[in-house]
């Protein structure tokens, strides 16, 4: 039972769902396809899959105690919650304006549709810092193969961790396609235009989840 494919369908499972919970990620991804950009909604997709993906193989194969070195170090931690921050008032200021200007030429009949997107390259970094920036990602993973690993759902050896390393990613790619797959046929729906309207709502929440992992990332040290 615990062969390569096996061990990868576990892990595309376990990815899926675990990816389903709100978080920044979320947030980023519904903003973007919800306002038509597809593309970008994608690559930061991908960005945070490979978060998952680095985390899951580094702990299997047993550079677990790398990753909580670096993880715990308080000033990485705050930079990432910082960035979240920073790109939560991003939007808040900066693309809310752009999002009115180009509801403005979509009601005047002039709108050319959504802007350029940027490289991909700094889409999937986007996506990667966002991912990184939860502080309890390793922990979650630490238990999650640490319980698999002990009820001999996958064992620690290599070829079995690579593939569940490989089947995270996918899975957790798998559900922000299909969520952006649902928006996309939302497009049209009332709901699609409320997110398109809702930029304001997106940075706030990104700004939120900054704050609190800024005060996990400072308090968490006096417990």
């Amino acid at each position: 039972m615990n062969t390569f494919p096996f061990t990868i369908v576990i892990g595309l499972v376990v990815g899926f769902l675990g990816a389903i919970p709100p978080g920044p990620l979320n947030v980023t991804i519904i903003r973007k396809a919800s306002g038509g950009l597809r593309r970008q909604a994608y690559l930061i997709a991908l960005g945070g899959a490979l978060v998952d993906t680095a985390i899951c193989a580094g702990i299997g194969l047993g550079f677990g105690w790398a990753l909580a070195e670096l993880a715990t170090e308080r000033w990485v931690k705050a930079v990432l919650a910082l960035f979240l921050v920073g790109y939560g008032l991003k939007i808040v200021i900066l693309d809310r304006k752009r999002d009115a200007e180009r509801e403005a030429a979509r009601a005047a009949d002039c709108d050319k549709g959504p802007a350029p997107g940027r490289k991909g390259r700094l889409h999937i970094l986007m996506g990667f810092l966002q991912g990184a920036a939860n502080p309890t990602l390793i922990v979650n993973w630490t238990f999650i193969i640490s319980f698999l690993v002990g009820h001999r759902l996958l064992r620690a050896t290599v070829p079995a961790q690579s593939g569940f390393a490989a089947g995270i990613g996918i899975g957790v790619f798998g559900w922000f396609a299909v969520l952006i797959t649902l928006l996309e046929r939302f497009h049209d729906h009332p709901i699609g235009a409320w997110l398109r309207r809702s930029t304001v709502y997106a940075g706030v929440l990104l700004i939120l989840f900054g704050a609190y992992f800024t005060f996990r990332t400072f308090f968490a040290f006096e417990a």
